[in-house]
């Protein structure tokens, strides 16, 4: 290529369309949530709650077994054991509101805060592939950290038993109850993030939100002795969705699991719609 003198000339470059304009965002962020403080300690959370199921698996196929015959006797079937790695004692969910916290909480509100929204929606990029970069972040290490180690666990327990034993209720379960309950936390998060540029507010208030709502919940259903208050706390929404659909019902109407699933894709939908007023009136 020649040496150019100094001053202007017709670029030579060709452009071309993208369908995926949000991807760059999606990459950084992924990067930057990786490099914050603490992350491989929240990862490390992750990981060995799912070592802990794999090696229940390993014992409940292996005479060496017999002697936690007590502990492992409630995976024996495919709906139990994936039920119980998904809400046992809302572990998981704890963990997944961690991480919500840790990847979303500052996806928004730091463009607030350094007021460079506005420089995004200066390149091609219209609001929606603003919020699909954003969004996706979250999304990624939410599932990542869930439906990702569950695939393991089947794939574990295809290698043991020498078969895929899992049934098809239980393996859609197996993916749809994660994606709802990601998609709601990932929701959550980036919502309350557009609403300010105060990153350690939003970190508290996410973290206030799981924990009153349970509180109240509780609270309400000593109280009042009905059911129907139940349906405020998150765990108990996600503990009654995971019976629904692995069919483990213990207690209760069928029918609440339908319907915890439908307040939890509602709430989604609702805090979608308040990001896009926020985004909308952020940009004006």
């Amino acid at each position: 290529m020649p040496i150019r003198e100094k001053g202007y000339y017709n670029w030579e470059g060709e452009l071309k369309a993208s369908y995926v304009k949000w991807l760059p965002i999606f990459l950084t962020g992924i990067k930057g949530v990786y490099k914050k403080r603490f992350s491989k300690l929240v990862v490390s959370f992750f990981l060995s709650y799912s070592f802990i199921f794999l090696f229940l698996v390993f014992l409940s196929s292996h005479p060496a077994g017999n002697f936690l015959k007590k502990a492992i006797e409630v995976i024996q079937t495919d709906k139990m054991l994936f039920y119980y790695y998904y809400t046992y004692e809302s572990f998981l969910l704890f963990f997944m509101v961690i991480m919500s916290i840790f990847a979303g909480a500052e996806l928004i509100s730091g463009d607030l805060k350094f007021k460079s929204f506005t420089l995004y929606l200066s390149r091609p990029l219209s609001r929606l592939d603003y919020v699909k970069g954003k969004f996706s972040i979250v999304l990624f290490y939410l599932l990542s950290l869930t439906l990702g180690p569950a695939i393991l666990l089947i794939i574990f327990k295809m290698i043991l038993t020498g078969s895929f034993s899992v049934s098809v209720r239980v393996f859609l379960g197996v993916i749809v109850f994660p994606i709802l309950i990601s998609l709601f936390l990932a929701s959550l998060s980036i919502m309350l993030s557009s609403l300010s540029a105060n990153a350690r507010l939003v970190k508290v208030i996410i973290f206030v939100f799981y924990v009153m709502s349970n509180a109240i919940a509780r609270m309400f259903y000593d109280i009042f002795k009905s059911r129907s208050f139940l349906y405020i706390s998150i765990s108990e929404n996600a503990d009654r969705f995971g019976e629904f659909v692995f069919g483990t019902r213990r207690g209760g109407f069928y029918t609440e699991g339908l319907i915890s699933g439908c307040i939890l894709l509602g709430l989604t939908l609702i805090f979608f719609a308040i990001l896009a007023i926020r985004i909308k009136r952020v940009e004006v």
